[in-house]
């Protein structure tokens, strides 16, 4: 295991992979994450900063052939390597995000594109260049729990030992879901309003986390999130459950410390570090 000394000296950055479909609010989550209201700067393979407009123009062109030589290349990059490619935040660059568009088209080669990633991340003797946890994104407030792909990438084992946090996003949505089905069941707006959160954490048990009970790529945890839309929603439980899965000491330490916007965490995780530190010195 790394000294936190160690570490320091080799890594200054956490990496993150943030999978999830469209609409699934991964942008909105990073943004609070880093505080910021900003889009983050997008860095290719190589470090390289990447044009934002020629990025998203060249993602909906099915074929370059149509495009100039430097967006040609931005397309080839934002298709086939899409996932290499690094999302910073001024507000925080000492996290690094890299984005799966998640499984909808069912792709098999989707699938195989972020296995692989994850599998050659995980590989690597380069502590820097590994990914370090996993966001997995799935949003509660519509009509499709999980997809027959995203089943698929959650058999798949073999994927290293890295966190994966899947994270239900929108669960507001869900309890407004849950809220319009006791109305149509013939209770009133009080009882309705008093049962619906209970409703929609039963619903979120059965749709979502009991079909995840069994896959071979097991999360390490589970988090809700209202609408990160919302000015007073945060990702706090988000970041100390991601920390609570994080085995390595070092690793545990820097990303407690890159948690510019959150000095409660830093502090709490700080004391539990020197209780642990003192009791084995015992």
């Amino acid at each position: 295991m790394n000294k936190p000394i160690d570490v320091r000296s080799k890594i200054s950055r956490f990496r993150i992979l943030i999978i999830g479909r469209a609409n699934a609010g991964k942008t909105t989550i990073l943004k609070k994450v880093c505080n910021s209201v900003e889009d983050p700067q997008i860095y290719d393979i190589r470090g390289r900063r990447l044009d934002p407009e020629i990025v998203k123009e060249s993602a909906q062109v099915k074929s370059p052939t149509s495009l100039s030589a430097s967006s040609a290349l931005i397309f080839r990059q934002r298709g086939e390597h899409e996932i290499e490619n690094q999302l910073i935040f001024k507000s925080n660059p000492q996290f690094i995000f890299h984005d799966s568009r998640g499984f909808e088209g069912g792709s098999a080669d989707e699938i195989q594109k972020v296995t692989t990633f994850i599998e050659k991340r995980a590989g690597t003797t380069e502590l820097s260049r590994q990914i370090h946890a996993i966001w997995y994104c799935l949003p509660t407030d519509g009509n499709r729990p999980l997809l027959e792909a995203e089943d698929q990438f959650f058999d798949i084992s073999g994927t290293g030992k890295v966190p994966l946090i899947v994270i239900f996003t929108k669960f507001d949505g869900l309890v407004t879901k849950a809220f319009q089905q006791l109305r149509a069941e013939g209770k009133n707006i009080r009882t309705a309003n008093a049962g619906k959160l209970e409703l929609a954490q039963r619903m979120l048990t059965t749709h979502y986390r009991d079909q995840l009970n069994h896959v071979a790529f097991k999360p390490s945890a589970y988090v809700q999130l209202d609408d990160m839309r919302l000015e007073h929603n945060n990702c706090i439980e988000l970041i100390n459950e991601t920390a609570k899965t994080i085995t390595d000491d070092a690793l545990h330490l820097l990303f407690v410390s890159v948690q510019r916007n959150n000095i409660d965490l830093c502090i709490s995780w700080a004391v539990v570090h020197w209780m642990k530190e003192a009791k084995d010195q015992y």
